[in-house]
């Protein structure tokens, strides 16, 4: 199952458009979760809490939405995963449709980790309305 996905690192919807409101309110939850789920863990043993994949959604949101790629070190970064359980958790959202890989436009070793446009939309309906 393979999905598009934006290559410009932009947002999606116009400033002004119907969506931007549910942007601006998704992208301020994914920002307050992820900080809370941070602050979490330096008061916690790391082990304790887990949700990779959900990190990584919410970093990989935010980055999109501030127009910012996410280079898989950082992918791995912000789910608080060594390399290989970073390997291993993108293959999954990988083949869940979730996100797509692609080479970064100035390296030929470094890749690029984006979240599908369907993923994108789960996001912002979840965030923007769930909350």
């Amino acid at each position: 199952m393979h999905q598009t996905s934006s290559h410009d690192f932009r947002p999606t919807a116009d400033a002004g458009g119907p969506h931007a409101d549910d942007l601006a309110r998704a992208r301020a939850w994914a920002d307050r979760l992820y900080a809370e789920r941070r602050r979490r863990d330096s008061r916690f043993p790391a082990d304790l809490f887990g949700e990779p994949a959900w990190d990584l959604l919410l970093a990989m949101f935010t980055a999109r939405q501030k127009g910012q790629a996410m280079i898989l070190c950082r992918a791995y970064k912000a789910a608080g995963v060594s390399d290989t359980t970073g390997r291993r958790l993108l293959d999954r959202m990988e083949e869940q449709g979730l996100i797509t890989r692609r080479r970064a436009p100035r390296s030929r070793k470094m890749r690029i980790v984006e979240l599908t446009d369907s993923t994108v939309e789960r996001l912002v309906d979840y965030l923007a309305r769930g909350l």
